[in-house]
């Protein structure tokens, strides 16, 4: 008899331990879903800038983040053409990136930037690291 309130006690100790742990794990999974839907609301607005160009003077960027997860990305070819080039779609955030549907490329989301990533999602390096960057507009 005494067998069977060892084991009786232990499987409930047992059960209330992989009951918290469980718990946990959801508590995780909840405070990084509100993290990434509160970076989502803090990076709705207008960024721009003057990215570099192989065969001109720069690429005059404007990208907008739309509440509703749409974006406009609106960019020019300075000192080849007056022509100016229009992309819309949806956005997300995955892993403190910013992924544009219909768009090769990724951004890190900073603090008031956003980091144009290489083609295989890693940040730019060398002379022209920093010229890879769109600012905030206030």
């Amino acid at each position: 008899m005494r067998i069977f309130n060892y084991i009786s006690t232990a499987l409930l100790i047992l059960a209330l331990f992989v009951a918290c742990i469980n718990n946990k794990k959801r508590t995780t999974a909840k405070d990084k879903l509100e993290n990434i839907e509160l970076l989502a609301a803090n990076i709705v607005g207008a960024y721009t800038g003057n990215l570099p160009c192989v065969d001109c003077d720069a690429i005059s960027t404007l990208l907008e983040l739309h509440r509703d997860h749409s974006y406009t990305l609106t960019y020019q070819y300075d000192g080849k053409s007056n022509e100016r080039f229009v992309k819309e779609g949806k956005w997300e955030i995955d892993k403190n990136k910013l992924i544009l549907d219909g768009v090769d490329y990724k951004y890190k989301i900073e603090s008031e930037l956003l980091v144009q990533l290489d083609l295989s999602g890693n940040e730019i390096t060398g002379d022209l690291a920093e010229s890879y960057q769109l600012a905030k507009m206030k």
